[in-house]
């Protein structure tokens, strides 16, 4: 995330914004997002030097006490985080496994699927609404250990206006017209990074390769974009979408367990 995609999210999304500082450095922070649909996402850090002195659990306290009591998740990628999350009530609910592509030494190939097509989401900023009318039947499709919320058009805009999403890396997949399948992705071109956020085919159209399609395509036009590295993240469960990222040349990186109370 960069500066630019952060202070959109803060100047966007209102909620609670807590820091930690010591000497007038700020070495720790918890920022609360309240979506329109009702749901809260938060999120707890310090810096490694700062830990185990209080200030992550201090700043969990501040958040919970303007929150109130929520069904709430969390994601611990080792000991020290799973060990906060159990101390505060949260239990083991599945895991997220995290892959990374070496987009500067792997050079995503072609996968084309006669009849369909890939264009960038670039193309289609005139046919948004239904854009976002695919993205959240793929979203709310997508394996996982728990009901998603849904994301309104007007978020879905959001996240597209404010930089989160690349519209020249992002995919989709039409057969004539008719949007079918996509691919979207976040990019930090600056830096040379990137990000899956969805990858998908509406279900009447699976098992043609077109989920393959789309991503290889993202691929391509992101090396092309200068990007370097990609990360993804796929629900322990979801074992189609995790045989694709390996088939593409992603490699494991890390577990993350997932937590709820």
């Amino acid at each position: 995330m960069t500066p630019a995609t952060l202070s959109t999210e803060l100047e966007t999304f209102p909620g609670e914004r807590f820091v930690a500082e010591v000497a007038g450095e700020i070495v720790g922070w918890a920022p609360a997002f309240h979506r329109a649909n009702g749901s809260v996402s938060f999120w707890v850090g310090v810096l490694p030097a700062f830990r185990r002195r209080g200030f992550g659990g201090a700043l969990f306290s501040a958040l919970a006490a303007q929150i109130g009591g929520v069904r709430s998740r969390g994601y611990a990628d080792g000991p020290d985080g799973c060990r906060f999350l159990e101390a505060r009530g949260y239990v083991p609910a599945g895991g997220l496994r995290l892959a990374l592509l070496d987009l500067a030494a792997v050079e995503p190939g072609n996968a084309p699927v006669p009849g369909f097509r890939a264009v960038p989401l670039a193309a289609l900023l005139d046919r948004l609404p239904d854009v976002h009318r695919v993205y959240e039947a793929l979203r709310a499709d997508v394996p996982r250990g728990y009901p998603v919320a849904p994301l309104h058009y007007s978020e879905f805009l959001t996240e597209l206006d404010g930089g989160l999403l690349d519209r020249d890396a992002s995919v989709v997949v039409l057969k004539g017209s008719e949007l079918v399948a996509l691919s979207f992705v976040l990019a930090d071109r600056e830096s040379g990074r990137a990000d899956t956020d969805m990858t998908g085919s509406l279900a009447a159209y699976r098992r043609r390769g077109l989920a393959r399609l789309a991503k290889t395509d993202s691929l391509r036009r992101l090396r092309a974009l200068g990007i370097r590295t990609v990360t993804t993240s796929t629900d322990e469960t979801n074992a189609a979408m995790r045989a694709l990222n390996e088939s593409l040349g992603f490699r494991p990186a890390a577990t993350w367990t997932r937590y709820a109370r």
